[in-house]
């Protein structure tokens, strides 16, 4: 394990619904999991009056017996301060200034100062703005580094992305920059850029060639629950295929990498959301939908709302690599399953109804799957199909939620599974001219029952494609019964 630099994490938020159900749960597992640094402080910062106790409390709830509570309290308790002040006044940055200073003296070196900004966009030009003014007043010595953590959503359209990209890198440099997208410190995701490239079986026939389909499902079986306000503004396919969906699609379509580090990464992958296209206007109304589920607008409190629950088109691929294979990914909400996947469809021309299917599970049963044709044993030659499977709920290993791989790649700087300005400017311009066209008050808003998998139209969507949407008949990596 490589050694991280000692580290004060600087929490934004702290009171935060985002804070409570991830961030600190994260760090808890981190501590007993004994990847923080030797010296590491946590500061949260509040205008409510947190006490450190309170901070304590919070992380404790992540216990899983009074012994194991007793452990961490004891070697984080010292560790844990809190700054009460109003993060939209600029005066109030003097006082946290001053305690990570006096940090800076207990420790007795200049330690990493890793921020986690989970605040609303509309705070973050004055918070960037007096963080890199009080950065910049300090002369801290060649060892200390400060790092910025950030939070979708990054921007509502491609113009607010550019203000904000524009904003933040104003304000600190690119190394400095970690723009999360959860998703991405998934295990399974991280694991398809190795099952890729690692294996002379799927690295030879990962292409057009032999591909010819990719599915994209992200389907949630809960509705909007009390969220209106916030999903009022953002929508099924903003909130999951301009951000999510589309940085998962470039992990299954880029080309290899120079290498696997982060830049090289960063660098085939805006290549490949750069020859992703959108369907043309004209084709919009064939190869997009967007659907509400029934309900939606009382639970909304607003009558006339237009904003889709559910979300799906169909992109295609300007390279030689993918040129011919149609993309579809869909997104809902109150569908009947909770499941996010990737189906990549394995057939050839010659015998179109003889098919592969590769799954690439991200939640839940996390895992990654092959349905094959063998013969049945016996004297009839008669075919069954079945699954070879690599699940991860068959492992011992211990798989770290999302969260505390992203804090833990924040803490030893390396900014391969973060999102880069350029890959978010790629995804809204795949993306805006879908919304642009769904602004239309002609353009068709279908509707679907609660725990269906959304509207039938989606169907024709998949159909034009000659494919079908996969349900809850396709089973990935379930507990098999004795």
């Amino acid at each position: 394990m490589e050694k991280i630099a000692n580290t004060v994490f600087i929490l934004f938020g702290l009171t935060g619904d985002l804070a409570k159900r991830k961030i600190l749960p994260a760090i808890y597992h981190l501590e007993r999991a004994k990847l923080l640094p030797p010296t590491f402080y946590l500061v949260g910062i509040s205008r409510k009056g947190v006490s450190p106790d309170d901070v304590v409390d919070l992380l404790l709830r992540n216990a899983e017996n009074a012994d194991e509570a007793s452990m961490v309290r004891a070697s984080l308790h010292k560790r844990i301060s809190t700054v009460n002040m109003n993060i939209d006044e600029a005066r109030d940055y003097p006082i946290l200034f001053d305690h990570l200073h006096a940090l800076d003296l207990t420790a007795q070196v200049p330690l990493t100062r890793l921020f986690y900004l989970a605040i609303p966009s509309p705070l973050f030009p004055l918070v960037s703005e007096q963080l890199s003014l009080a950065e910049k007043r300090e002369a801290r010595g060649n060892d200390a580094s400060s790092r910025y953590l950030i939070e979708k959503p990054f921007g509502s359209d491609g113009s607010s992305a550019q203000h904000l990209i524009n904003l933040i890198e104003a304000s600190f440099s690119p190394s400095q920059i970690y723009r999360i997208d959860h998703y991405l410190a998934k295990e399974t995701v991280q694991n398809i850029l190795a099952f890729r490239f690692e294996n002379p079986l799927f690295s030879k026939t990962w292409n057009g060639s032999h591909i010819s389909h990719i599915l994209i499902t992200a389907a949630e079986e809960i509705g909007i629950e009390g969220r209106s306000s916030f999903y009022e503004g953002m929508g099924a396919l903003r909130d999951l295929i301009q951000s999510h969906l589309l940085q998962l699609l470039a992990l299954i379509v880029m080309d290899r990498p120079d290498s696997m580090n982060a830049q090289d990464i960063h660098r085939a992958k805006e290549a490949i959301l750069s020859r992703i296209q959108p369907p043309l206007p004209q084709d919009m109304e064939q190869k997009t939908i967007r659907a509400q589920y029934e309900g939606y607008r009382e639970e909304a409190g607003n009558p006339d709302s237009v904003v889709e629950t559910y979300a799906a088109c169909t992109l295609s691929i300007e390279s030689e690599t993918w040129k011919h294979v149609p993309v579809l990914i869909r997104t809902g909400k109150a569908l009947n399953e909770k499941v996010t996947e990737i189906i990549l469809v394995y057939s050839d021309d010659e015998h179109t109804r003889k098919k592969n299917y590769l799954t690439i599970r991200i939640q839940p049963n996390e895992g990654i799957v092959i349905d094959v044709r063998i013969k049945k044993p016996g004297f009839d030659d008669t075919f069954d199909e079945v699954q070879l499977d690599y699940c991860y709920r068959s492992r011992d290993d211990v798989s770290p939620e999302a969260y505390e791989r992203v804090l833990y790649d924040a803490l030893r700087g390396d900014q391969t599974l973060f999102a880069t300005g350029a890959e978010i400017m790629e995804c809204w311009r795949i993306s805006e001219p879908i919304l642009e066209a769904w602004k239309d008050k002609n353009f068709p808003l279908y509707h679907y029952q609660k725990g269906s998998w959304g509207p039938a139209e989606a169907d024709r969507l998949a159909s034009q494609a000659s494919i079908k949407w996969f349900d809850e008949t396709h089973r990935v990596c379930t507990v098999r019964r004795f």
